[in-house]
């Protein structure tokens, strides 16, 4: 019988795991007030929402979103009660033009004038929530950015660099202002830039605020970057 030799080896041990290497995350390029962190809201029909998931078509590379700002909500309500006012009211006429006889109008007529009235109230609800929706103001981490909305065609974006704000400040008018905590945030600029108006935005203490701590922020880079 044919003698069978066989190896004496040890298995190969395998080779030792990677050892998993921890990377940190960059730190956020801004640290924003945990005050504002908790007036945040994030839903789309928001007017203050602090670092909003959502981009810009004039966005630099890098730029991050801080405060993406609307009207508060509650100015809406003048437009609002006119429309529900408007919509209700051919029901309070019609009776009264029934008992005067139609007023010597045909029902043909008088049923195209009620279209004519409803459509006419559904398009100045409808614009005057577009304005509310697209006119927004924007706070990112270089800038400033105001968005004027005129029409679906026309619309004007203005902006400012942090670096170029000399003062800014917020007023609040009115017993109504105080209670929902709205009112005007006043960006003065330098040279020839324009100046800023973000009007009737929630919490514009702390929307001026933060503008500040950004103008502080970039002054104390701009020194860092002399000194070097």
């Amino acid at each position: 019988m044919p003698r069978i030799k066989v190896d004496d080896q040890q298995p190969t041990a395998p080779p030792p795991a990677p050892t998993p290497v921890s990377v940190t995350p960059p730190p956020a390029k801004s640290q924003l007030d945990p005050e504002l962190m908790q007036k945040s809201n994030s839903g789309i029909f928001s007017a203050f929402s602090v670092q909003p998931a959502v981009s810009f078509n004039e966005a630099e590379e890098g730029e991050q979103i801080l405060l993406l700002l609307r009207a508060h909500i509650v100015t809406n309500v003048p437009w609002i009660i006119i429309s529900l006012f408007s919509l209700i009211l051919p029901i309070i006429l019609l009776p009264l033009f029934s008992a005067l006889g139609g007023l010597g109008l045909g029902a043909g007529t008088g049923f195209v004038f009620i279209l004519f009235w409803y459509a006419v109230t559904f398009t100045y609800a409808f614009l005057n929530f577009l304005y509310w929706y697209f006119n927004v103001y924007m706070v990112t981490d270089e800038r400033v950015i105001d968005t004027d909305w005129y029409s679906v065609v026309v619309r004007k974006v203005s902006s400012c660099q942090i670096s170029k704000i000399q003062d800014v400040s917020s007023t609040q008018v009115g017993a109504l202002a105080g209670l929902f905590d709205f009112g005007n945030v006043e960006i003065q600029t330098a040279g020839e830039e324009e100046n800023f108006e973000f009007e009737n935005v929630p919490h514009p203490q702390l929307v001026a605020k933060q503008i500040q701590e950004l103008m502080q922020k970039e002054e104390l880079e701009w020194e860092g970057h002399g000194t070097q």
